[in-house]
């Protein structure tokens, strides 16, 4: 596409030179080639026939262009959460009697986040490809501990809701539960979905997530630019 667009693109060139030319030539040889009207105006036809076909074919590549950058980076995001949900799953043991809040900062030091997501050196939080703010706790209540993952959704929050209850669908025996909220502060019961050691029926289950279910799920958050999504997991006590 890039090359017949660029031919196109050239051919429109060469017609306006041609125009241009044939059309302000001056002396016998000019007036000669002047005499020819027809000739200027098949060429200013042409040429815009060529432009307006070059505009189609921009758009088209403009638009083909974002749907695969927009692939790209869910992709990359699947890969960037889970590798942590797969490393903290991993040393689960290890980090069962850890309590903060930002454990970020203590799995970047244990080499367990990817390059990419991390930020400044003073930022506590880690950011993924979309540049989504997350945040790893890993907290505790007496004999009771878990950890959870929250990633602060803004722009494209349904197609990356989509995408994070794909991967929790694939880490359903691992997780205790996931949520998509509006907000920080609403963590809906009748949106969580949960592990396979945890749910009670078809309708709360990770591993029977519909992609319907899905798209009923992440409408919470369309009209709106902040969302959170949660995932909880290494239930222990």
């Amino acid at each position: 596409m890039k090359h017949n667009l660029f031919s196109f693109f050239c051919r429109g060139l060469q017609m306006c030179r041609n125009f241009l030319t044939t059309c302000t030539i001056s002396g016998t040889r000019g007036k000669k080639l002047q005499a020819d009207a027809a000739l200027c105006g098949r060429s200013m036809v042409e040429m815009l026939g060529v432009l307006a076909i070059i505009g189609v074919l921009s758009v088209g590549a403009i638009s083909g262009y974002s749907k695969a950058m927009m692939k790209y980076k869910l992709n990359k995001q699947t890969e960037q959460i889970g590798s942590i949900l797969d490393y903290v799953t991993l040393y689960a043991d290890a980090l069962h009697d850890v309590t903060t809040w930002f454990g970020d900062r203590l799995l970047i030091n244990l080499g367990a986040i990817p390059q990419e997501m991390i930020g400044d050196e003073d930022d506590d939080y880690i950011y993924d490809v979309f540049h989504n703010k997350v945040n790893i706790i890993f907290t505790g209540n007496g004999a009771v501990h878990y950890h959870a993952m929250r990633i602060d959704i803004g722009n494209n929050s349904h197609e990356i809701c989509l995408n994070l209850y794909q991967l929790a669908k694939l880490h359903s025996a691992l997780l205790w539960n996931t949520v998509f909220s509006r907000s920080t502060d609403d963590i809906s019961y009748h949106n969580r979905m949960y592990g396979d050691a945890y749910c009670w029926s078809t309708d709360t289950c990770l591993k029977d997530l519909t992609i319907s279910r899905m798209h009923e799920l992440c409408e919470i958050c369309d009209g709106t630019s902040s969302c959170t999504f949660w995932f909880l997991w290494n239930l222990r006590s």
